[in-house]
């Protein structure tokens, strides 16, 4: 009997002892992963309560850290508190190789290191891992490869990039991003649409996505392709079914980042790949096409359409000619803007491009639309200039030239213009002389009585004097009026004028200067800005009405000034007034 209590005495003391023993462990979920898989390490602790947090820090030369969740247990026994606490950390490995997880501390605890086989991402490796059967129903793999087309581009050239991504089993991709360490050294645009295939990779269908960019190095010498970081995640059943129950009753303080615990059904693991490094040697722009303006392309047109269509020239009226450009193979950006020759009597004003970038048969195409007004000043045959535009042609290596010919016009006389009349010159008419009877003394007679007084023609003639002088008052005074009216107007005109420019309002500023000119010049035709220039000497004017004309047209080939305008029209307008004030309703009866 005495022996049976001293047994169970001793293991009373081992099992105490069992409860007081503490121990930290770690733990992989997989000890094999491709790159760009995430990992799961889990660190249990099991032992006497403690407020202790395991330090990390030493993980963060070999990976990444995604995510830390935490959960924890108290027991009762025997009068004892004891605690269970995991934590589970996912870990995304920044290099492929045999990696070490270190032994990580609790306290006064250490876990034990751990060995992790991370292989490269590749095809090869996705047939490997199922050759050898490593791969589980619940952990596919994934891998990602790009080729470019071009090696030895020129520099602003259009390279083709093709991305492949590999996935044997659910991948939901968050985004693709280019890394790219000097942004000034490349610019992207993507290709279209992924497009979809399915091959067989060690006897399993495995999805290939495919997407295309084209990069253009904006630089020579040799160059770091930008690698290309594919993220996203795949779902994967498994987990402690209690667990599960337990998080969702808040047993366990899991935390809201933790991607392991993003689904009740499921575990969200986190994949992140990216492409192996390649470098490409840029040529700089050849010798025979320095100088200029440079477009490496494929090919390029120019064409061009009238509106109206076909056009009719008039002067004074404005014809829109819409030149286009086609490139296959720049970007919108690197099309040269035209250079439109002087014409001489034949106005032109360029309006702002329109640019516009395609995606036809796997490469960029860029259009550009220029349209460009005409405007004749005179009528007859007219010759509008050639149109080229020079490039590089990375198929034949030449510097080449597109050209829209030159053409001749027939231009219209302004059918409102007034014609001049031919100067009449009326010849001076002779009188035949006439003959006097010697004898005719009727004659005489009548003569001598007309000579006498008559009251009746008096009383006439000063009645048609007193007619006449009331006529010429009335009209001095009514002449006089319209004058001061006509000033009135001229001020109004004038304000109009100076308020649009300030406010740079250019259509309003336009009609208020042909009103203000209309007034100047009552019985001038004026309609547009050119009728304006015409009567008017000053050369400065003249230039400013000609600017506001091409800003009017073309809103981008000039910043408009207002400043200088405002000082031309000033000039004009006081010249104006004061020959305006100088001139009398009526000349002068008397001195």
């Amino acid at each position: 009997m005495k022996k049976l209590v001293l047994l169970l005495i001793v293991l009373l003391v081992g099992l105490c002892s069992l409860a007081d023993a503490a121990e930290l462990k770690a733990t992989l979920n997989k000890n094999q992963i491709i790159q760009g898989e995430a990992v799961t390490l889990t660190l249990s602790y099991d032992g006497a309560q403690t407020n202790e947090q395991p330090d990390f820090t030493l993980l963060d030369k070999d990976f990444s850290i995604f995510s830390v969740s935490n959960a924890y247990q108290h027991n009762y026994i025997n009068g004892k508190i004891s605690q269970k606490r995991e934590w589970k950390v996912q870990l995304m490995p920044k290099s492929s190789g045999q990696i070490t997880i270190p032994s990580l501390t609790l306290g006064a605890f250490k876990s034990q290191p751990l060995n992790l086989d991370v292989l490269a991402a590749s095809p090869e490796n996705i047939k490997k891992q199922n050759e050898q059967n490593v791969q589980a129903a619940n952990a596919p793999r994934y891998a990602v490869e790009a080729e470019i087309d071009n090696k030895n581009p020129f520099v602003q050239q259009e390279v083709n990039l093709t991305l492949k991504i590999y996935d044997s089993g659910g991948l939901q991709i968050d985004r693709i991003v280019p890394l790219v360490n000097d942004e000034n050294n490349w610019v992207i645009q993507s290709l279209g649409e992924p497009e979809l295939e399915t091959v067989k990779i060690g006897g399993q269908d495995v999805r290939v996505i495919k997407i295309k960019m084209a990069l253009f190095p904006q630089k020579s010498g040799e160059l770091d392709v930008p690698e290309i970081a594919v993220e996203g995640y795949y779902l994967s059943q498994g987990g402690d079914p209690m667990q599960k129950i337990f998080e969702s009753f808040g047993a366990f303080k899991i935390s809201a980042l933790d991607p392991d615990f993003a689904d009740i059904f499921a575990t969200k693991n986190v994949v992140s790949l990216r492409t192996e490094p390649m470098k490409i040697s840029v040529k700089p722009v050849p010798a025979a096409a320095q100088g200029g303006w440079w477009v490496p392309a494929e090919s390029l047109e120019l064409y061009s359409e009238w509106k109206p269509n076909p056009p009719k020239f008039k002067v004074g009226e404005a014809v829109t000619r819409n030149i286009y450009i086609k490139a296959v193979g720049v970007m919108d950006a690197q099309l040269p803007n035209i250079k439109f020759i002087d014409s001489g009597s034949l106005k032109q004003y360029p309006e702002k491009p329109l640019s516009e970038v395609k995606i036809e048969n796997g490469k960029i195409v860029s259009y550009r639309l220029i349209s460009n007004v005409y405007i004749p000043s005179k009528s007859g045959n007219v010759t509008i200039p050639e149109v080229s535009v020079k490039w590089f042609n990375i198929k034949t290596q030449q510097v080449e030239t597109t050209s829209l010919p030159e053409m001749t016009i027939s231009v219209a006389a302004d059918p409102s213009a007034i014609p001049q009349e031919e100067e009449i010159v009326e010849q001076p008419t002779v009188s035949a002389p006439t003959t006097a009877a010697v004898n005719d003394e009727p004659a005489k007679n009548a003569s001598v009585a007309n000579e006498q007084p008559d009251w009746r023609v008096a009383a006439l003639t000063a009645f048609g004097a007193g007619l006449f002088l009331g006529i010429l008052i009335f009209a001095f005074f009514r002449a006089k009026k319209n004058y001061q009216q006509s000033g009135e107007s001229l001020k109004n005109f004038d304000k109009a004028v100076i308020k649009y420019a300030k406010e740079k309002d250019l259509k309003n500023l336009r009609d208020s200067l042909i009103a203000w000119a209309k007034e100047t010049y009552p019985n001038a035709m004026i309609s547009n800005l050119n009728d304006v220039a015409a009567h008017f000497d000053d050369m400065a004017f003249k230039v400013e009405l000609d600017k506001l004309s091409s800003c009017l047209y073309g809103k981008e080939t000039l910043i408009w000034d207002n400043g200088g305008f405002l000082a031309a029209f000033e000039k004009v307008r006081k010249v104006k007034a004061h020959s305006h004030q100088e001139e009398k309703p009526l000349p002068e009866l008397y001195k």
